[in-house]
């Protein structure tokens, strides 16, 4: 099993974070779990029907081709047989700025891509499956994103910048620090932040601290948790269990147990 990333065009680079190919084979269920993600993101299944759950054991099958936001907590996508994956992660305000939809209705859920572009969606699964190489299907998933950049030019504005500054302090920044640094009221900056990215800027500084943190957790070998607590921005270790249980479900010891094996199937 392999999750490869691939760089955008430079022009796409204020909208798209990379794409992505997910290729392998799952002979028994396999249950991959991922920590609450920043990105929203365009994915095109090309292998066998896929299902997937969250803050419950209920499973749903995953659409084909889907749109979704950010994720508030962990997910599971439950995989069996062939594995063939193709998406488009975009910048947390990106969606909203490509497709002018707001994105608090995409927090936390998948919503199928034909209901948002009708055939353009049908066109878009059609050339994915149809792909012979990672080169070709991100060339694909590159031309569709392509179609949509004059149109999301238009829509950047300061809350874009609001996400790159949180980005830039690595979600350890206030919602009033924010709001001073950019001159605007507190109240505009939530406001924009629910129709853009989808969360209050507080909590998405919080999403932001967390993914960060749990990326580094999971791809080294030993950890020093104090570190980690200073580092972060915690009280103290007691806040930082307090912080995983309430986003991953489980304590910092068992994240970096169960996800350093993932680490291995994912190339940038």
């Amino acid at each position: 099993m392999r999750y490869q990333k691939y760089p955008v065009a430079m022009e796409l680079q204020p909208f798209v974070e990379c794409y992505f190919i997910w290729e392998g084979e799952a002979k028994e269920r396999l249950d991959v779990q991922s920590p609450p993600y920043c990105f929203g993101a365009i994915v095109v299944n090309y292998g066998d029907p896929t299902w997937a759950y969250q803050n419950s054991t209920e499973v749903s099958l995953v659409p084909e081709a889907f749109i979704c936001g950010l994720f508030t907590s962990n997910y599971h996508r439950v995989l069996k047989g062939k594995i063939g994956m193709a998406g488009i992660v975009f910048k947390p305000a990106a969606i909203h700025n490509f497709f002018n939809i707001r994105m608090s209705t995409l927090v936390n859920g998948r919503m199928p891509l034909e209901l948002l572009l009708g055939s353009s969606s049908h066109q878009l699964l059609s050339d994915i499956k149809k792909g012979i190489s990672d080169v070709n299907r991100t060339e694909i998933l590159e031309k569709f994103a392509l179609r949509y950049l004059e149109e999301g030019k238009k829509k950047l504005s300061i809350i874009d910048e609001a996400v790159e500054y949180i980005s830039h302090h690595k979600g350890i920044i206030s919602v009033d620090e924010i709001a001073a640094h950019f001159k605007i009221s507190r109240r505009y900056l939530e406001k924009q932040f629910l129709e853009k990215v989808g969360v209050s800027p507080k909590f998405y500084a919080r999403i932001k601290r967390f993914g960060l943190l749990s990326n580094k957790i999971a791809h080294n070998e030993k950890i020093d948790w104090q570190d980690v607590v200073f580092e972060n921005g915690f009280h103290d270790q007691s806040h930082l269990a307090k912080e995983f249980k309430e986003f991953n479900k489980m304590n910092p010891s068992e994240y970096h147990q169960n996800h350093r094996e993932m680490t291995r199937f994912v190339k940038d």
